[in-house]
């Protein structure tokens, strides 16, 4: 069951705010980091069609901390980390692999393109769509970012069948010496001299 916390840092003291059983669909990261509030809860994989296009299985969850605050500079940013264990194809046996995936978060929130050109390298900008930020699309783009673009078991781990059929190509030794298709010409017009 997805669930999800806020706190509010007020004074040096952490006050619970608010215990659910989902994450809020849609956030506001101007109120979140004005009165830097931190999320935290799960989101299921299957709510990404996006990233389940692209897993073997889109069975479990997304781990999400965000805390929010106004910088120096007055923009709203949010740090966390989201973390899953999804299920790849294996490009070596075409099986679900698992693959672990962790991605630090350093979020600016802009309201357009244009913002987004003046935000410093080590945050990452997000668009707000009428101040608001759909939280399950800004995970599953993460996510999506922070798969590999080829996924292999443990040797250990492929099926040996599959294995046996994938490495079937390469059962010539490497040391094995092919002639130079070149080498009769040779011979022919050494042989002319």
């Amino acid at each position: 069951m997805p669930q999800y916390s806020l706190t509010r840092v007020g004074l040096g003291n952490i006050i619970p705010a608010m215990l659910n059983d989902t994450l809020p669909k849609y956030f506001d990261p101007r109120k979140y980091a004005f009165n830097e509030v931190s999320i935290e809860g799960r989101l299921s994989l299957s709510q990404f069609p996006e990233l389940s296009a692209t897993l073997a299985s889109n069975e479990g969850d997304a781990f999400i901390h965000l805390d929010f605050r106004v910088d120096e500079d007055r923009r709203y940013i949010a740090t966390g980390s989201i973390k899953a264990t999804v299920q790849v194809e294996c490009q070596r046996c075409l099986e679900a692999a698992p693959v672990d995936l962790e991605v630090d978060l350093s979020l600016a929130f802009v309201y357009d393109e244009d913002h987004a050109k003046n935000i410093p390298s080590d945050y990452d900008p997000v668009v707000m769509t009428d101040g608001e930020v759909v939280i399950a699309k800004m995970v599953e783009q993460e996510l999506l970012l922070a798969l590999p673009i080829v996924a292999y078991h443990q040797e250990s781990g492929c099926n040996p069948v599959a294995l046996k059929y994938a490495s079937s190509t390469d059962d010539a030794p490497d040391d094995e010496i092919k002639p130079n298709p070149f080498s009769i010409l040779a011979e022919l017009k050494a042989k002319k001299n």
